[in-house]
């Protein structure tokens, strides 16, 4: 096989382009400090590179709901807290009222402070949160959970229904707490509030005796011990949302912190093999460019 100079010339030519093309991808990837800058540099790694960044994603998106819903849990937990405080302390009022020495005036001043104490679980029933919705009123939040009828009685506007957040792939938990079951019944007749309204009325009432209510306070007691189970089986159902969500929220970042570290490993630039790569074709260019070079001043008179 003859070999032509034509042959020798473009065999060196294509090297140098083929080296040249190296050195340039070489100092695209020392100055963005990115060993994959276009999905050609390496199929493989820029396919699990686009994975990782939706799953990066994913992860922000679940954090960020995570906060979201756990302050609002916060939130109400702080006022489940203060109703079963208030309950305790109606709790302990009508115990201390259920006894037959106490003088009219001191059985009408009993039934103002429980009137007052049910004023305060109605407001902590229909608590807002920063945005002006209502805690407890289900997927109705716009709407005021318990107001009172024409009767004076209390009435539950709001709805049994729960909205959830999407808290991981496949895990969500729920945003609303059900508090009106707690003192009613039946479905949510708040039975508890209206009958200490009749009590408290009774009470104060200058013409009633502590017979004409004895039972019913004996009652009271009763069904406020209820209650007051009910809120705090309530309480320990929004602890247990907070605990999941602070596991989920650990094993988020666990997961996020991993991700990252695989991600650098598949795109960032090894700064010393990349360094010394680019010397060696460098190196490479300058050796087949005077190859090339001696190579081409070759011809049959220079061997006679």
């Amino acid at each position: 096989m003859r070999i032509s100079s034509l042959y020798n010339s473009n065999a060196m030519l294509s090297q140098m382009g083929v080296n040249g093309t190296r050195v340039n991808k070489l100092m695209e990837q020392l100055s963005t400090l990115k060993r994959v800058n276009v999905p050609s540099d390496d199929p493989v790694a820029a396919s699990r590179l686009v994975q990782l960044n939706r799953e990066q994603s994913a992860i922000k998106q679940y954090q960020s709901n995570i906060s979201s819903l756990s302050g609002s849990l916060a939130i109400q937990e702080t006022n489940v807290t203060a109703l079963n405080d208030q309950l305790d302390a109606l709790n302990s009022k009508l115990l201390s009222a259920n006894n037959s020495t106490h003088s009219q005036q001191d059985m009408s001043g009993y039934g103002d402070e429980i009137a007052s104490m049910i004023d305060s679980m109605v407001e902590l029933m229909n608590a807002k949160n920063e945005s002006g919705s209502y805690l407890f009123s289900g997927t109705k939040t716009g709407t005021r959970p318990v107001t009172q009828d024409a009767n004076g009685n209390y009435v539950f506007n709001g709805n049994e229904k729960t909205r959830e957040t999407d808290v991981a792939s496949g895990v969500s938990i729920s945003e609303t707490t059900q508090v009106a079951g707690s003192f009613s019944g039946s479905g949510n007749d708040l039975e508890t509030l209206n009958k200490l309204k009749a009590l408290s009325d009774k009470m104060k009432d200058p013409n009633a005796s502590f017979a004409d209510y004895q039972s019913d306070i004996t009652d009271a007691i009763s069904m406020v011990k209820k209650t007051s189970d009910k809120v705090a089986s309530i309480y320990t159902d929004l602890g247990g949302r907070q605990n999941r969500l602070e596991l989920l929220k650990n094993a988020h970042a666990d997961i996020s912190m991993a991700n990252d570290q695989v991600v650098r490993d598949l795109s960032d630039t090894d700064w010393a093999t990349a360094s010394t790569n680019l010397q060696m074709y460098v190196q490479s260019m300058q050796i087949t460019n005077k190859a090339y070079s001696m190579v081409s001043q070759l011809n049959l008179f220079s061997l006679l």
